[in-house]
């Protein structure tokens, strides 16, 4: 007969199908670590059951590659036939179901906890009426304990989970609690699209949120638990002073019982209780304990066993990679990582801790007991290894590690480098780039350098009060720009023309016939879709296309001229002038060496201006919109004229346009530039006609992408429109 410890181990192997039997790579769930972490049990309590368990035939074991958990093969155990049959006989609750799809988002792989009843039955308690943070030291079990009470609540409700670090800002947040879906970036557009549910939202690791971000979270968790029907669950190390309405639950260490019972049963009873007596009943610490460990004399000094047990027996090595691992600001793949090489062996003894997508990060209270043991010599020296490191890597998130580690091991070098990366700062995470440059700032203040940087990442996220506030600090034409920019996102339309005259002097003639261009674009999409272009908005294309001297441009020439004819395109076709709309194809054939594309692009904008007219049917306008998309080169181009095909369509065959929408590319997908940005606020436009449930939410997005986009004259169309769903 097999015991109840046994029992919970068939039943978390038995989640995994029998093909994984004979696969290469297979889930850290099935390794030694990832069992106990699922079963919540000190890893040396798994060894007894394990090996009786495959003794009796229940399990077979097998050397194979973890994914994501480094490049050595590990031992990993599978469930067999005989093991299969008995969870189903048996009455255990515990892991027939993969928790992961009960709880939304980013929370731990965790089945279940020991004891808490209690302390979950009190915070339900709570819920019921108000929103709660939760609070403890490093390693007492909040996220574990916050996954169990999510899970006894996800019976009744969506449960969502997101898993804060030091990059993190409101965005991201509400992209982990929405992790298939796409996300409006504007915090009114989120608080619209969460509004309407009851769902409970949960952040973990609230305290890594940097300053430079932690405001704005703030205000959108005010909003939202303004809402009665919304509840949320905080978990942070301290209470904290922006979240005052929050009632605060302090958890504390475990009970006895559930101590000895994360032991398991091979030790003796009394051996169980000396232990957890002597580590103070702190949950890490006991999964962080081994049997070859010194029981400490008394309990009570976690850090000092952390400090001189469990990390005194690691080599010399391993002690070098914690201490780098120490520095990391963000999970990571463990193959990108500098501990690529040991990761296993840290897995094995429990330093680490990782997600569901696999990635990892040392455990919290590890990691905060190395950092201040350095030097400031030391931490320099790390910080100076770890740029090096992450400078190679050419993984998601390796740049903005780079940045980092650089900001502060050589800040020089880290200034010029950023003011590279900035002209590319669309393929970059922004609010990395917002923590890391406003970090620095805390150490130079009143460095100008710096002051600008921030600014240009400020204009990127469309915070006009940062710009605003580093003003005095900058000169020059660094000064120009950013005043060029913040009345730009303000939509003061006279400083806005007044700086843009200053602004075209200090530029290259290919600089402002690009800008010049760009505006002229800007000021055609600032109108409602199929909507006539106004007299005045043709009078500032024609100003800006007049100011274009194209005898001047040596590079570039061919480029401009074809721009500027496309801009002449749009308004004929605007004015179902298809006589003039073919006079300028037959122009641009006539430059010779022109991109292919840019004249299937224009044929096909006249094809379902013909359609909107009346002249062509449809399927016949569908067919070669189809076909000419499918011979584009430039996605964005060929996914914007997919998009302005859904326009047209929408007034005539809502299913259709529904299957069309969803084979559009998603707005994130592309690199952020005006053009990119329109699309954003015409594709959410689109979103709020064809999904009514979402409609507020996603006006508000489009409204809002409208106005980055220059577009203000439909940006306030849209503000009206929005206002009247109310």
């Amino acid at each position: 007969m097999v015991s109840k410890a046994q029992l919970r181990i068939l039943t978390w192997l038995s989640k995994h199908p029998d093909n994984v039997k004979n696969s290469w790579d297979v889930s850290r769930e099935l390794s030694l670590p990832g069992i106990a972490e699922g079963l919540g049990v000190v890893r040396s309590a798994l060894n007894v059951p394990l090996t009786k368990l495959e003794q009796e035939d229940f399990i077979s074991k097998r050397m194979a590659h973890v994914i994501g958990g480094g490049n050595r093969r590990r031992q990993v155990y599978h469930i067999t036939s005989n093991g299969r049959l008995l969870v189903e006989e048996s009455d255990i609750e515990l892991a027939k179901h993969d928790n992961s799809s009960r709880i939304i988002g980013s929370a731990p792989n965790i089945s279940e906890i020991f004891g808490r009843e209690d302390e979950r039955a009190k915070c339900q308690e709570i819920l019921q009426k108000d929103s709660v943070i939760i609070t403890g030291m490093p390693g007492i079990g909040k996220s574990a304990f916050t996954v169990s009470l999510g899970l006894e609540l996800a019976n009744k409700e969506k449960v969502r989970w997101a898993t804060a670090d030091k990059f993190s800002d409101y965005y991201s947040i509400a992209s982990s609690w929405y992790p298939n879906e796409v996300i409006p970036k504007d915090m009114e557009a989120i608080f619209h699209k969460i509004e309407a549910t009851n769902d409970l939202l949960i952040i973990d690791d609230l305290n890594l949120i940097s300053v430079r971000h932690i405001e704005t979270l703030q205000e959108l968790v005010s909003k939202l638990t303004k809402n009665a029907k919304i509840r949320m669950i905080l978990i942070s190390r301290e209470k904290s002073d922006l979240f005052p309405h929050f009632e605060n639950f302090r958890l504390d260490a475990l009970d006895l019982k559930s101590c000895c019972n994360m032991l398991g049963e091979d030790l003796s009873l009394e051996h169980r209780e000396k232990v957890a007596t002597s580590l103070g009943h702190h949950p890490l610490a006991l999964k962080l304990y081994q049997n070859e460990h010194k029981i400490p004399e008394s309990s009570s000094d976690v850090i000092d066993y952390v400090e001189n047990v469990v990390l005194t027996g690691l080599s010399d090595e391993q002690k070098q990679t914690i201490s780098h691992l120490a520095l990391e600001p963000k999970m990571m793949l463990a193959e990108d990582s500098i501990a690529a090489s040991d990761i296993d062996i840290l897995d094995e003894q429990n330093l680490v801790r990782w997600n569901k997508s696999n990635l990892f990060e040392l455990q919290h209270l590890i990691r905060n007991v190395t950092r201040n043991n350095f030097s400031n010599d030391e931490r320099a020296s790390a910080h100076t290894l770890l740029a090096r490191h992450w400078k190679s890597q050419h993984s998601s998130g390796g740049k903005e590690n780079y940045l980092y580690h650089l900001s502060r091991s050589n800040l020089t070098e880290f200034i010029a480098q950023l003011s590279v990366e900035i002209n590319s700062i669309d393929d970059l995470d922004s609010a990395a780039l917002a923590t890391i440059v406003a970090e620095s700032l805390e150490q130079n203040e009143g460095n100008s350098d710096l002051k600008y940087l921030e600014s240009k990442i400020a204009a990127a996220r469309f915070e006009p009060m940062i710009i605003r506030r580093n003003l005095p600090e900058l000169t020059g034409n660094e000064l120009l720009e950013m005043e060029f920019e913040l009345a730009y996102i303000e939509g003061r339309n006279v400083d806005y023309e007044a700086k843009l005259k200053e602004l075209l002097i200090q530029k290259s003639p290919l600089d402002r016939a690009r800008l010049l261009v760009s505006l002229a674009s800007q000021i055609l999409d600032d109108r409602l879709p199929s909507s006539p272009i106004k007299q005045h908005s043709r009078d500032k294309v024609e100003h800006y296309l007049k100011q274009i001297d194209v005898k001047q441009l040596n590079n570039g020439r061919q480029s401009i001229i074809v721009a500027m004819s496309m801009i002449k395109h749009s308004i004929a076709m605007a004015d179902f002038d298809f006589a003039r709309g073919d006079d300028i194809i037959q122009s641009m054939i006539g430059i010779g060496s022109i991109d292919d594309s840019i004249i299937v692009n224009l044929r096909t904008k006249e094809a379902i201006t013909k359609y909107m007219s009346g002249v062509k049917p449809l399927n016949e306008v569908s067919d070669f919109v189809d076909a000419n998309c499918h011979l584009m080169d430039n996605k964005l181009m060929s996914e914007s004229l997919n998009l302005k095909f859904i326009e047209v369509l929408i007034e005539h065959d809502l299913d259709a346009a529904k299957i069309r929408f969803s084979q559009l590319t998603k707005p994130q997908s592309f690199s952020r530039t005006n053009t990119s940005i329109r699309y954003s606020a015409r594709w959410w436009l689109l979103h709020s006609k064809l999904f009514p449930a979402n409609r507020k939410s996603s006006l508000r997005e489009s409204l809002v992408k409208f106005r980055e986009a220059g577009c203000f004259e439909v940006s306030a169309d849209l503000e009206r429109l929005f206002h009247s769903q109310f």
